[in-house]
C-alpha cells in the first residue's frame, strides 16, 4: 500500500542524460519509476486494484512523455538548448514527484494515500505531455 510512496520518497532521479552528461555527451532524459507495477484487473474492486490501474496509466503516460522528449531533444539545435531542456525535464520530474507527495499527504497512512499519489502523477503527466507536444510543434516551425 505505501510501497509506491516509500520508494518515491527514497528515489534518486537518475537518467541516461545524467550519465551521458557526466561522460561528456548529452542524451534525452528517460523517466524511470521506482515501483514494480501492480496488476490492473478488468474490474478493479479494491484500493490495491485501483492503485495498480493508476500505475499502468503512469507507465503509459511516461512512455508518451519519453517519446515527445526524444523528438523535442532532436529538434533543439545547440548543446546549450539541449542542456537547458534536459535540466528542465529533470526539474519537472522532481516537481511532479514532490508535489504529488504533498497532495497525497492528506491521506497519510491510509489506503487512499498511494491512490491519491498515483492519480496526481497521471494528471501531472498528462498536463506535461500537452506542454511537450506544444513545444514540439513550435520547434517544427521554420
Amino acid at each position: 500500500m505505501r510501497r509506491i510512496l516509500v520508494t518515491v520518497a527514497a528515489a534518486v532521479i537518475a537518467s541516461p542524460a545524467a550519465a551521458a552528461a557526466a561522460a561528456g555527451g548529452l542524451a534525452p532524459p528517460v523517466i524511470h519509476e521506482p515501483f514494480t507495477p501492480l496488476p490492473c484487473p478488468i474490474h478493479p474492486d479494491t484500493t490495491v486494484d485501483v492503485e495498480g490501474c493508476q500505475e499502468m496509466r503512469i507507465l503509459k503516460t511516461d512512455r508518451a512523455i519519453d517519446g515527445a522528449v526524444r523528438v523535442v531533444f532532436r529538434r533543439l539545435q545547440t548543446t546549450s538548448a539541449r542542456s537547458s531542456f534536459v535540466a528542465g525535464e529533470q526539474n519537472w520530474l522532481r516537481y511532479r514527484r514532490q508535489s504529488c507527495l504533498a497532495e497525497a499527504a492528506r491521506y497519510r497512512g491510509g489506503s487512499a494515500e498511494p491512490v491519491a499519489y498515483a492519480t496526481c502523477t497521471v494528471r501531472r503527466n498528462r498536463s506535461h505531455l500537452v506542454d511537450l507536444l506544444a513545444m514540439r510543434s513550435a520547434l517544427a516551425r521554420p
